[in-house]
C-alpha cells in the first residue's frame, strides 16, 4: 500500500427503503459521509473515498459481475474435488479460469467482502461491523467503477451485508438491501436475489459493475426438495439441519456422531447445488464479454470440535473459498496453481475491465503474475476486536496457526494431511513471525488513511438475528471514538486482545 495522497471524488451513501420483493427501486443519498465522532450512527457510516488512481489498461471498458455466495467452502464442491454439484459453476469454469487454492483472509461476511471490493487485507478497514462501514477512505472497485462512468448495482441476499450493519453501499447507484426477512434463516431466496439482479442488469445501456450477495448457504441448511436427500438418503438419525437441532452442538454443548456429521454435511452439499440451480439464469443473462467473478466470503467448519460455524478458526474448511473469473487472458478451462487471496480480486478484475486500481491496493493482478512461480502466503486472522484472535499462513502445502493459548501455534503438512488432524513436531516461528510482520505492517500503513468512526446501535432484534447465524454484538464492550490515539490503529475499536505484537509507528510518523 503506498501513502495517502490529494484526496478527490466524492462518496456514495445510501439508507435503502424497504420494497416489495418485485419492485427493486434506487437507493436514496444520505447524509453522513467522512462522520468523525458523535453519538452512535442511525444510518450507515460511510467514509469519503480518496484516489490515488494508477493508469488504466488501455483496453475497451467491459462490465463486471461479482457473485458472492456465502458460506461456501471450496473443499465442498466438486468442482474442487467435494460432494457438492454445480454444473453451471462448473460450465463458467470451463469458459474462465478456476483459482486452485484460494483462501479468505476473515472468516466473517462484512470485512471479508470489504477486503473483496477493496483489495486491501480486513483489519485495514477497521471493525467494520461496530461502525456499519469501513473507516478506510481508499475506494472500492464500485467507487472506481462509478467514477469512470459505469452504472453500479449490488443486490443483496443476507442481513450481515444489508447497509445498516455493514455499510458496503459506497459507490453503489442501486443497493438493493430490503426484503421481508424469514426469522427461520436472515435471507433472501436466491430466485428473487437472481431475479432482480437480472433485471437491473437488462436495464443498463454501458458498462456497469454488479454485485450479486447469495445467503443460501449460511447456516442453517435447509435445502429444498430434492437436493434435501440427494446426497445423504439414507440417514435415519435425528438432525435436520435446522437451529432447533443444531444448537446445542454450534454452542458446544454437545459432540455430533460421524454420522451425524456426514449428514450435516450432505445438507449444506444440498444447499449449495440448489443454489447453483438458481444462479442459471443470472450466469446464462451476463453479456459474453463481461468480467464474471464467483467466489465466497468464507467457508463452514465441520471438525475440529467446532461445529456448523466459521467466525473463530482458520481450518482450511473454513479459509478455503472458491474462485472462478471468466474474463482474464488465460484459456478456457485453465486452472491456475499457486495460492491466491480475496485481496486479489480488485486489482484483477480492475484490470481486466479496462480501469484503474487503486496504488494503496496491497493483492496481485493474477492476469500478470504466475501464484505457482511466486508462490505468497496467505494470511487470515479471526475477529481481533472481540478477544484474543487467530493467525494463520497458509501456502499449499504448508500452513501455520498461532491460536489463543493454551493451544498456541501449530503447523501441517496439508498435502500428506489434508484433514489438520497430525500437526508437525517441528514449527517454523520464523516464517509465521514474518507473515505477522507482513499483515501489522499492511495494517499501520493503512491507518493514514483511515477516518474515525462512530460505534453504532444495535438493535435487540438485530442481535438476535445474529446470534441466529453464530455471530456476536459487534459494538459489544466498543471503547467511545478519542482523536488522544497516537500510534496504529485509530480509536473507537473494542477492547480486547488483538493478535500478534501491538502495531508499529504510522508510515506518517515514520516520516516525522
Amino acid at each position: 500500500m503506498l501513502l495517502l495522497g490529494a484526496a478527490v471524488g466524492c462518496a456514495t451513501s445510501s439508507e435503502p427503503t424497504p420494497t416489495a420483493p418485485s419492485e427493486p427501486a434506487a437507493v436514496p443519498s444520505a447524509a453522513g459521509a467522512g462522520v468523525r465522532g458523535g453519538p452512535p450512527p442511525s444510518s450507515p457510516f460511510h467514509a469519503e473515498p480518496s484516489f490515488e488512481l494508477e493508469p488504466a489498461p488501455d483496453i475497451p471498458a467491459r462490465s463486471v459481475v461479482i457473485i458472492s455466495m456465502d458460506t461456501v467452502s471450496a473443499p465442498i464442491l466438486a468442482l474442487y474435488g467435494g460432494l457438492a454439484q454445480t454444473q453451471n459453476l462448473e460450465r463458467l469454469a470451463a469458459d474462465g479460469v478456476r483459482f486452485a487454492d484460494p483462501a479468505t483472509h476473515f472468516p466473517e461476511t462484512c470485512l471479508s467482502h470489504w477486503t473483496l471490493m477493496s483489495g486491501v487485507l480486513p483489519e485495514v478497514h477497521g471493525n467494520a461491523p461496530a461502525h456499519a462501514g469501513s473507516r478506510y477512505t481508499g475506494p472500492t472497485m464500485a467507487e472506481i467503477a462509478q467514477r469512470a462512468g459505469f452504472s453500479t448495482g449490488a443486490i443483496i441476499g443476507g442481513v450481515t451485508l444489508q447497509d445498516s450493519a455493514c455499510g458496503l453501499s459506497r459507490g453503489f447507484d442501486l443497493y438493493d438491501d430490503q426484503f421481508v426477512l424469514d426469522p427461520t434463516d436472515m435471507r433472501r431466496p436466491a430466485a428473487d436475489v437472481t431475479t432482480r439482479a437480472v433485471q437491473w442488469m437488462g436495464r443498463q445501456e454501458g458498462p456497469f459493475l454488479l454485485f450479486v450477495h447469495y445467503f443460501d448457504a449460511h447456516f442453517p441448511y435447509t435445502p429444498p426438495s430434492p437436493w434435501d436427500a440427494r446426497y445423504d438418503p439414507d440417514y435415519t438419525g435425528n438432525l435436520d439441519g435446522s437451529d432447533a437441532t443444531l444448537r446445542p452442538y454450534r454452542d458446544g454443548e454437545r459432540t455430533p456422531s460421524a454420522r451425524d456429521v456426514s449428514h450435516i454435511e450432505a445438507l449444506y452439499a444440498g444447499e449449495i447445488s440448489a443454489l447453483d440451480e438458481s444462479m442459471a439464469p443470472l450466469l446464462e443473462a451476463i453479456p459474453d464479454q463481461a468480467v464474471v467473478v464467483v467466489t465466497a466470503d468464507h467457508g463452514e467448519s465441520f471438525g475440529h470440535d467446532y461445529w456448523f460455524n466459521h467466525r473463530g478458526v482458520l481450518w482450511d474448511d473454513v479459509m478455503r473459498v472458491p474462485l472462478v473469473i471468466r474474463g482474464l487472458e488465460h484459456p478456457p478451462g485453465t486452472v491456475v496453481d499457486g495460492p491466491v487471496g480475496l485481496v486479489d480480486v480488485a486489482r484483477t478484475v480492475l484490470s481486466a475491465a479496462g480501469l484503474p486500481a487503486d496504488r494503496r491496493m496491497a493483492g496481485r493482478d493474477l492476469n500478470r503474475v504466475d501464484p505457482s512461480d511466486r508462490p505468497v502466503p496467505q494470511l487470515a486472522i479471526t475477529d481481533p476486536w472481540v478477544g484474543s484472535a487467530w493467525f494463520a499462513a497458509r501456502a499449499y502445502p504448508s500452513k501455520i496457526m498461532e491460536r489463543p493459548e493454551p493451544a498456541g501455534v501449530v503447523a501441517f503438512d496439508l498435502a500428506a494431511d489434508a484433514a489438520e488432524t497430525e500437526p508437525l513436531s517441528t514449527v517454523d516461528h520464523a516464517a509465521l513471525g514474518g507473515g505477522r510482520a507482513v499483515w501489522n505492517e499492511a495494517v499501520a500503513s493503512g491507518a493514514d488513511d483511515q477516518v474515525e468512526a462512530p460505534v453504532r446501535s444495535v438493535s435487540e432484534d438485530e442481535l438476535g438475528q445474529l446470534e441466529a447465524l453464530g455471530y456476536v454484538d459487534p459494538t459489544r464492550n466498543q471503547a467511545p471514538p478519542s482523536r488522544s490515539h497516537s500510534g496504529g490503529r485509530l480509536p473507537g475499536k473494542a477492547p480486547g486482545t488483538r493478535h500478534g505484537p501491538p502495531l508499529g509507528p504510522t508510515p506518517s510518523e515514520r516520516r516525522r
